[in-house]
Parts: C-alpha cells; structure tokens; sequence
C-alpha cells in the first residue's frame, strides 16, 4: 500500500493527473504565490491537489510508472492497484481515515462517498522547490513622510547679513571719517576731506555742516551671535550621542524622509536619518550618550504600540 501511494505522490510532481483506477482522480490546480494580509502570511507557488471520484477509469499512466519502476509486469502492477483500492474502500467504509503521508487523505461521509483532505506540507511545484512559507511584520503607512528637516550647523557669518550689521559698519565709518577730516591742516587734505564728507550722512544747522551719525545699539548683533553660539554646542552634544533607538529602516531616502517627518509629527522632535557604509538608511528617535539609558528607553517605547521592534545601534562616529 506505502509504495501505491510513493508512485502517486511522485507521479504528481509532473502530471496534472494520476487517476487510481476504481477509486477516483488526484488532480493538481497550478496556484500562484499568495499574499494573505489578514495573517501577515506569504505562501509561494504550488500545485493545489484535489480529488475526483468520477475519474475511475484506468488511463494507464500509474500502471506503467509501477511496472517500470518495481520491474514487473503491467498486469501484476494492475493487481497491485486493485489490491491498493480494496482495502481503502474497506477502510473508508467502517469510518476510517487513510493516510496518504504526503498528499493527504482519504475518508467517508455519511451517505457513502470518498471526501479528500489534501496535505499543505508539500507542493508539489518542481519550479517551486526549496520556498517555504513564512510570516512578516507588515509596515505601518501611518509613520510616513513626505519632506526631510535637515540638521543644519549654523554658521558665524551669514550669507545674508542683517541691517543691523550694516548700520554698524556705517556708524564706523563716520566715526573715522570724522576722525580724519579733524586732523587735516593743509587746503588739499582738506578738499579732499570735502569730497568724502560727501559721502557721509549730513544735517544743516545755522549754515554750518555738522555731521549726523546714527548711534546703533549692537544689540541684535550680539544675540545672533549667542545664538550660534548655543546651536554650536547643541548639535556637539548631539555628536555626542551614539547609541540611538532604531524604529525604521530603508534603502532608499525618499521613504526614509517621510518616515522621518512622521515621527517628528509624532512628538520625536529630536529624530533623525542615519546612514551607513553598507548604504542602509535608518531613523533614530531618540539618541543617547550611554548604552544603559538608551537600553532602558527601547523596553519602554516597546510597550506603546507600533515600537515593538524598535532597538538600539551604536554608531561609529
């Protein structure tokens, strides 16, 4: 009985149909490769075997496969087969279930007819050899981005400087030029200490040219400069931090940028991209300075929902 069902199973993984003779048909239904999103579950090609119990008639494929291959005659193979589908109809009779190992198996209903349960341990797809199915953690779309926010260093010198740093380079230059045009003695210095009072900023007053400087408070000047200051040593502390909680990864920027801006949205407001020598792009949503607290805040994001699988990468710089 194990080798009928041997030559079966074998026979299947070529033909579309092995008709038992007397007991029905196996007939194999071409599947493609499925994607089951309600159970985060892939399954690959295969051959979905069902069973005819109309197909009774003997098309002598399981026959020669027998003789050839366990060197007997075509009609001690029928034998064989004869043999095979007696004691399954016996067993199927008193309420038993035979097992086909592999393709499934066989029982009885309540009027008398032969019900087929196939097997999903194998698919018998020959181009399918080797793929198992498996389970995956899908993607939340709602983490996603459209634009990146850089970090940007600030610099010391802008390129668009303010007014009030040119109100103070003007109030410089009146200062010298009066200065110089009070310490001339001769009539040529002083025509052309004339020709560049011209340039200044001058108030009639009885007939007397006095000059009228602007006095500029540097105060905002000052603050600006404060400013870099402070960002400076801001973004030296974030330099410090290279132990960051890991809650997406990417191979391409454009997703990576709309998760980025996702999870600032999200109160992460000190997220960031990183990327590495092997080319993977990764979002950080918190960054520390030791390994400990960064361990500490992963098991605590981990209880909230979609930061199950966040974890912690050291970077190298």
């Amino acid at each position: 009985m194990t080798m009928i069902i041997q030559h079966i199973s074998s026979l299947l993984h070529n033909h579309d149909c092995v008709i038992v003779p007397g007991l029905g048909g196996f007939v194999a239904n071409h599947r493609a490769s499925v994607i089951k999103e309600d159970k985060n579950l892939f399954l690959p090609p295969a051959k979905e075997i069902g069973f005819n119990r109309s197909l009774i008639h003997n098309d002598g494929l399981l026959a020669n496969c027998i003789s050839r291959s366990e060197g007997i005659s075509f009609e001690e193979a029928l034998i064989a087969i004869e043999d095979f589908v007696s004691v399954v109809r016996a067993d199927v009779a008193v309420g038993k279930s035979v097992d086909l190992c592999d393709i499934g198996s066989l029982r009885g209903d309540a009027i008398g007819n032969i019900l087929f349960t196939p097997s999903t341990t194998n698919s018998f797809l020959p181009e399918a050899f080797g793929l198992a199915s498996f389970r995956f953690e899908p993607l939340d779309y709602n983490h996603t981005v459209k634009f990146e926010r850089e970090i940007r260093v600030p610099r010391a010198l802008k390129q668009k400087t303010s007014r009030y740093y040119w109100g103070a380079v003007a109030a410089m230059m009146a200062g010298l030029l009066f200065l110089t045009t009070s310490e001339l003695k001769t009539p040529e210095l002083n025509q052309e200490a004339g020709f560049l009072s011209l340039l200044q900023p001058t108030t009639v007053f009885n007939n007397t040219e006095t000059q009228s400087t602007e006095v500029i408070e540097p105060v905002e000047v000052i603050q600006e400069v404060q400013d870099i200051y402070t960002a400076t040593n801001n973004v030296k502390a974030k330099a410090n931090k290279s132990f960051h909680i890991i809650a997406a990864s990417f191979v391409k920027q454009e997703p990576a940028r709309e998760a980025l801006q996702s999870f600032i949205q999200e109160g992460f407001t000190n997220a960031q991209i990183l990327d590495d020598e092997a080319g993977k792009i990764r979002i950080a949503i918190e960054s520390f300075e030791h390994r400990e607290t960064a361990i500490q805040k992963m098991d605590s994001l981990r209880n909230m929902p979609h930061f199950s699988s966040v974890w912690v990468y050291r970077s190298k710089k």
